[in-house]
């Protein structure tokens, strides 16, 4: 059975941390799968799941994701095995090779070798999150042998948010599950189909890859509104760089102009250039039974967990009752 889990807004939703943690209770509260928390320039992720570990009971807690350039495979193992510990095995372990723009100005570092870096760190991890002696001699990293003292009790799961081909292919290989963004509804089972192929040609079973697409999600009672939400969350993650992954996709020139308009300043005409076709494929948005509708697609297709993004732009209220609709639709399901 499908279920739902939620990307908790932060500071670039101009959410406090405080309210962020309200969030996430409220995701618990409603029964909701998981929750994830994004990274770039505002709170340090892996700190505030730490912090939502201690309020929340059930819900599952995952960085999304962790970039594996931001730090050393040690510390994302060491980090992985403390949230194990802090939510008594309700951690997962998002990663992926983010992007040019973030590891060289954010981070300072060569954007060198993505897929290399990031297969070496999920083998690493793997080590550090057992105990025991960890040693590796890789073409990216040369480590060990040494000791590592905390232990979880179970596995952390390793999710890979994996774009290209042949990062899809390293995820069916290495990784427990795949988080993709930003695919066509119309092309995501295929999608699904090679990940679970390349699992299978690693002599994997490929049902136990966990399939969790990222997906923008706005509930209201007047569709224009919640289309209006969607519209502005993709308008803003064109411009964040996303318009060079959905170009592959033939949307014409609306992703670039977004992308154009929304780093001018222009919102308005960056969302309203985000055009029917762009709406229809990449999010879902509606009243309860539209988006109820709309998701059964994802789980038909393969999607084992749909984990909602919400806009930007939405307040407080809204981000409350998209939490409480999704909670609504995962008990139904």
């Amino acid at each position: 059975m499908t279920k739902l889990g939620f990307v908790l807004p932060d500071e670039f939703s101009h959410v406090s941390l405080e309210q962020t943690l309200e969030f996430a209770r409220r995701a618990d509260e409603t029964g909701l799968h998981s929750v994830w928390k994004q990274e770039a320039s505002g709170s340090n992720g892996v700190a505030t799941l730490a912090a939502v570990a201690q309020c929340t009971t059930d819900v599952r807690i995952g960085t999304g994701v962790a970039s594996v350039y931001s730090r050393s495979p040690t510390l994302l193992g060491m980090s992985a095995a403390t949230l194990q510990q802090l939510s008594s095995g309700r951690a997962l372990l998002g990663v992926g090779v983010s992007s040019p723009p973030l590891v060289e100005r954010w981070h300072g570092m060569a954007f060198d070798r993505p897929l290399r870096r990031l297969r070496e760190t999920i083998e690493i991890v793997r080590q550090t999150t057992a105990g025991g002696t960890v040693e590796y001699d890789g073409e990216v990293f040369d480590i060990g042998p040494y000791s590592m003292a905390l232990e979880t009790t179970d596995e952390v799961p390793v999710f890979n948010a994996a774009i290209s081909d042949a990062n899809r292919a390293l995820t069916g290989e290495y990784a427990d599950g795949w988080l993709p963004a930003f695919i066509p509804q119309p092309s995501f089972s295929s999608h699904v189909t090679d990940v679970r192929e390349s699992a299978r040609d690693a002599g994997r079973d490929p049902g136990e890859l966990t399939v969790a697409p990222w997906v923008p999600i706005a509930v209201d009672d007047d569709p224009d509104r919640a289309e209006r939400r969607v519209r502005y969350l993709l308008a803003q993650e064109m411009a964040m760089g996303y318009n060079e992954q959905v170009n592959d996709y033939g949307f014409g020139d609306a992703p670039d102009r977004a992308h154009a308009l929304f780093r001018d300043g222009d919102r308005g005409a960056a969302v309203d250039a985000i055009s029917g076709r762009m709406v229809d494929e990449l999010t879902v948005s509606g009243t309860e039974s539209d988006v109820r509708e709309q998701l059964q697609r994802y789980a038909r297709d393969g999607a084992d967990v749909i984990i909602a993004m919400p806009s930007m732009d939405a307040s407080v209220a809204e981000i409350e009752s998209l939490i409480d609709a999704l909670g609504r639709i995962d008990d139904s399901a």
